[in-house]
C-alpha cells in the first residue's frame, strides 16, 4: 500500500489578489465600522446636569485693621469657604463654626441660607474665640454642608449634597507690637 499526498491546486493570480484586497479592506474597515456605530449610538449628555461642590478653608486669624483687634486671651478668627457650581443653581448651605475645649466643642456661630451660585462664590465669616485658662492657643474648626436640587438621568428631580470641614490651632500670643 502506498500513500500519496494530495495535490494542491494553485489559485489563479487574479483570485489571490481579490482575496488579499478583501482581507486588507476588512481589517482596515473593521475598526472604522465599530467607531462609526459607537458614535452613532445615542449618548447621555452629562453636561446638562449640574455639579456643585464646597471647599472649607483652614481657619486663620482675622487682621483687617483696628476694628478686629482684641487684647487679652481672645482673638477673632476668619472662617472661609467656597461653593462652586457648573451652572447657575440655587444652593442651601449650612455653616457651623466650633471652638474646642478639651474633649468637647462649642458652637461659636451658625450660618445658613439659600444662595444662587454660578462658578465660584466665596463666603467669609468671623467669630471671636477665647482661650481656656492657661492656654496659649485655641482649637477651632468649621463644617459646611450644601444641598441642591438637580435632575437625574431619568429627568427626575433629586437632592444632591456635599460637605467639607477644616481644623486649625490659632496662636493667641499677639505680642506687644500688634
Amino acid at each position: 500500500m502506498t500513500i500519496t499526498s494530495p495535490t494542491r491546486q494553485r489559485r489563479p493570480l487574479a483570485a489571490r489578489l481579490a482575496l488579499a484586497s478583501t482581507v486588507s479592506l476588512g481589517l482596515l474597515g473593521g475598526p472604522l465600522a465599530f467607531a462609526g456605530a459607537a458614535s452613532a449610538a445615542p449618548s447621555h449628555d452629562y453636561g446638562k446636569h449640574d455639579n456643585c461642590s464646597v471647599t472649607a478653608y483652614t481657619p486663620k486669624k482675622a487682621d483687617y485693621g483696628k476694628k478686629d483687634r482684641d487684647y487679652g486671651k481672645s482673638v477673632k478668627v476668619e472662617f472661609k469657604f467656597k461653593i462652586h457650581c457648573d451652572k447657575r443653581t440655587m444652593v442651601y448651605f449650612d455653616h457651623k463654626m466650633f471652638q474646642g475645649h478639651g474633649k468637647r466643642a462649642d458652637v461659636l456661630k451658625h450660618d445658613h441660607g439659600w444662595v444662587w451660585v454660578h462658578g465660584d462664590k466665596y463666603f467669609n465669616d468671623k467669630a471671636k474665640v477665647h482661650a481656656d485658662r492657661g492656654d496659649k492657643d485655641v482649637k477651632v474648626s468649621h463644617t459646611v454642608k450644601i444641598q441642591f436640587k438637580d435632575k437625574d438621568r431619568n429627568n427626575h428631580w433629586t437632592w444632591k449634597t456635599d460637605s467639607d470641614h477644616a481644623y486649625a490651632r490659632i496662636d493667641l500670643d499677639r505680642g506687644r507690637g500688634y
